[in-house]
């Protein structure tokens, strides 16, 4: 009996020791298999030089996701059934990947120029993959201005290529209107172009702009399914005049002394001057009271 109760309780202790075995490999195989998520996005963007480029961004989720730096992303062109390699980009600090179209990239798209392009990236043995692709087709945006009487506006003319190549308005685009700064954009309008393409506001009068009323208008359309991102602007001299104010500085490292150092110095040095005529003066004094006695 002793013995049957020594056999059963080695076998409970084998059986527990290979459950145990058996979970913590499950759990490592689990682990090993389990990759870090990644996304990847993609879009179009045209500035005022009329340089085109796609820009892939890659993220990667740890708790949240962040950018995927200098991770390989490689650009296609899809046409009909074929699929070309263009280039393959790494992803900078932003997790961002940037081709530049060339013009026999875009000579090859069409008349009407219409593009289609896939961003992948493949992957590793900790990452999962991921892909994208965008159609996209060009438009531009032009920026003008013009006065009715005392009144003054901006226009914009948004067109594109139609079947024969030939540029007709864009109905309906929704584009924003901006004061360009240096590092940023000030919003002034939004509104969608009208039948004939053109966008039409009143110019901003009130705004300011430098000493000689200088001021840079921008026009944008911004993540549209079918033309990407536009960006295009005027420059013009309506704006309001904001002199340039020249502070008088008087600082140890100016031409100019500051006032308070100018004023204590006058007051030291005719403080010694004055001594100096006093003690000729009593020198003076001395010696003519000695010829008198």
């Amino acid at each position: 009996m002793l013995k049957q109760n020594i056999m059963n309780l080695r076998f409970i202790s084998i059986a527990l020791l290979f459950s145990m075995i058996w979970a913590t490999a499950s759990n490592l195989s689990a682990q090993e298999a389990e990759l870090i998520t990644t996304k990847l996005q993609a879009g179009y963007f045209k500035d005022q030089a009329n340089q085109e480029r796609v820009v892939a961004k890659l993220l990667r989720k740890n708790e949240r996701y962040e950018p995927f730096p200098n991770a390989e992303i490689q650009f296609f062109a899809l046409k009909d059934t074929s699929r070309t390699l263009l280039q393959k980009i790494n992803t900078d600090e932003k997790g961002e990947a940037v081709l530049i179209l060339s013009e026999e990239l875009k000579a090859s798209s069409g008349p009407t120029g219409l593009m289609a392009f896939e961003m992948t990236y493949a992957g590793d043995a900790k990452t999962e993959s991921a892909s994208k692709d965008i159609q996209v087709s060009p438009a531009q945006l032009k920026v003008a201005f013009f006065q009715e009487d005392t009144s003054k506006f901006i226009s914009v003319e948004a067109a594109a290529p139609d079947a024969t190549g030939a540029m007709v308005p864009l109905a309906g685009l929704e584009i924003g209107l901006f004061v360009k700064g240096t590092f940023s954009y000030l919003s002034i309008a939004k509104d969608v172009s009208g039948p004939d393409g053109k966008l039409i506001v009143p110019f901003p009068l009130t705004m300011p702009g430098d000493s000689a009323g200088v001021i840079t208008i921008a026009a944008k359309v911004e993540d549209n399914d079918i033309y990407g991102n536009l960006e295009s602007w005027g420059v013009i001299n309506w704006a309001k005049p904001v002199p340039i104010e020249e502070k008088v500085r008087r600082g140890l490292g100016d031409t100019d002394a500051p006032l308070w150092m100018v004023y204590t110095l006058i007051v030291l040095l005719s403080a010694v001057w004055f001594h100096y005529a006093y003690v000729i003066y009593l020198v003076i004094k001395i010696k003519l009271a000695k010829h008198h006695t």
